[in-house]
């Protein structure tokens, strides 16, 4: 590490190790501790090192032994580390963008193509309902009918699945009308009881927060309806000039300690953090909070991005 031969190390005065004196006389003669200090390198530059100074006794004598650790080779790793974890959420926030983008063509492909030759199939079935007698018979107008029944029930579906990867509402009118289409859309029964505490925003978030706040309450509420067997859900949304906060509760069983790293929670973790929020996830029997804060752009930190634009 020093560049030493095995003959210099038990003769070379440890001071002139030391760039700076100042480190030499705090580790050789201070109180005993850990320390950062630059050290020569004989055939390199100096180089940083974590310099461990502790006290030792032998034979009756005190000693100070120091221990040297290379930070350089640690910086190295750390700031190839740093990158990797970069490109992964660069990588991360790529991939949910293309999702976004696949659902939104999903979701008009079921409602356009598929949902218009299931249309053009009701037609028929009803043009045949009503052909005059004969050739028609009663098992033919018996099974039209069941043709017509099927297809609108498929149409329901297929609306009903096109919303659920991408509500209109969300584009065209803002998160507090998606979100309170999605709890009347997923709570339509009596129980659980739907609660909605969603003031006026005044004034729309970003796409991408706006989009992560929907997404962490989708999967959210999906989850009590699944699996918490909750008599009372309550959705609470609150926005300042600071975060956007949602609050998800429900009075259910309780999320098990080893469900809580699931794919659904994962994913609502990183919708968060990806737009430098964070979720937090209480849950005992009786009473599970699922909250997410996400922070609201600032005003100097849209005009900076509109300089870098």
């Amino acid at each position: 590490m020093l560049g030493l031969g095995d003959g210099e190390v038990g003769v070379i005065d440890p001071a002139t190790l030391f760039v700076d004196g100042d480190d030499a006389r705090a580790i050789l003669d201070g109180t005993p501790g850990d320390r950062d200090a630059l050290l020569r390198r004989r055939g390199n530059g100096p180089f940083e090192a974590r310099v461990c100074a502790r006290d030792a006794v032998l034979a009756g004598a005190t000693l100070r032994l120091v221990q040297f650790t290379d930070l350089g080779a640690d910086r190295a790793l750390a700031a190839r580390l740093d990158g990797q974890r970069a490109e992964l959420e660069t990588l991360t926030r790529r991939l949910m963008s293309v999702q976004e983008d696949e659902r939104a063509s999903l979701s008009r492909e079921l409602h356009d193509d598929i949902g218009q030759a299931i249309t053009a199939i009701k037609l028929c079935a009803s043009s045949l309902m009503h052909e005059p007698d004969p050739p028609r018979t009663s098992v033919v107008t018996e099974t039209a009918h069941e043709i017509g029944q099927i297809a609108d029930q498929t149409v329901a579906k297929l609306r009903d699945l096109s919303l659920l990867l991408r509500p209109p509402q969300l584009d065209a009118l803002g998160l507090e009308a998606a979100l309170r289409w999605q709890a009347g859309a997923l709570f339509r029964s009596e129980l659980p009881r739907i609660e909605l505490d969603i003031p006026p925003l005044d004034c729309r978030p970003p796409r991408d927060v706006e989009l992560a706040c929907f997404r962490i309450a989708q999967e959210a509420l999906t989850n009590v309806l699944r699996h918490a067997s909750a008599g009372r859900v309550a959705l609470h949304l609150q926005c300042d000039d600071v975060e956007l906060r949602l609050r998800i509760e429900d009075d259910g069983r309780g999320i098990p300690a080893d469900h809580r790293a699931g794919l659904g929670f994962i994913t609502m973790r990183e919708r968060a953090r990806l737009v430098g929020g964070a979720l937090r996830l209480d849950s005992r029997p009786g009473r599970t909070t699922v909250e997410a804060v996400l922070p609201l752009p600032q005003e100097s930190d849209a005009r900076v991005g509109v300089l870098q634009g």
